[in-house]
């Protein structure tokens, strides 16, 4: 099962009332949830992008990830409160929400659906140690360029506009990404340009990176 907790229940002929599941729609720049909301549905992506992050002490945004169709977020209650994130739309988005206890409930209780989500766990903390050894071991162009595969996707969003995920990561998401400053990460990315020989502007980041320059 690669698609999660609706295929399961299409394919089973479960119905169920708009309580414990409903899809809709947000434009651009909302935030679905922000601290200290602790419940949360769990939201799955149908179309769109969207940041999940936190903020400093001083208010800033500090983004965890980007997200896009097919992903999973918000909170399953198993942090015993400490729960302290924010989610905003990058694109006009749809989503799916699930009640968190029916979600729980399904992925659980029924093995097919168990499988499925130990596979998005597993990958999600696979991802997670990548970033972490990326930002504990490498250089800073080895940072960069390391994220940035993790981006490259042609997606969708709720209006039917194709676009690069890419074109939405500004340079400071990339900088909490990685645990740099946005001045290095411009830099970096810059100096990368300059050895490419070409004009280099942030929307050609996916470009840039297709096929990267050794460190």
């Amino acid at each position: 099962m690669e698609t999660g907790p609706f295929t399961y229940l299409v394919e089973e002929g479960i119905e169920v009332n708009g309580k414990l599941m409903e899809s809709f729609q947000m434009e651009k720049g909302h935030l679905i949830y922000q601290p200290p909301q602790k419940i949360t549905p769990i939201y799955e992506i149908l179309s769109g992008a969207v940041k999940i992050g936190s903020y400093s002490n001083q208010g800033i945004e500090v983004c965890y990830d980007i997200l896009k169709p097919g992903d999973f977020f918000g909170n399953l209650q198993y942090l015993d409160g400490k729960f302290s994130e924010f989610a905003k739309t990058l694109s006009a988005v749809e989503l799916r929400a699930y009640d968190p206890d029916f979600f729980k409930q399904l992925v659980t209780n029924q093995p097919k659906l168990s499988e499925w989500f130990c596979r998005e766990l597993v990958s999600r903390w696979c991802q997670a140690e990548d970033r972490l050894y990326a930002v504990r071991s490498l250089d800073a162009a080895g940072k960069v360029k390391r994220l940035i595969p993790s981006f490259q996707y042609k997606i969708k969003d709720a209006s039917g506009k194709t676009f690069n995920l890419m074109d939405l990561v500004t340079f400071q998401d990339i900088a909490d990404l990685t645990g740099l400053s946005r001045q290095t990460v411009s830099k970096v990315i810059q100096h990368l340009a300059q050895h490419k020989k070409k004009g280099f502007g942030k929307n050609c980041l996916m470009d840039l990176f297709i096929n990267p320059l050794d460190n």
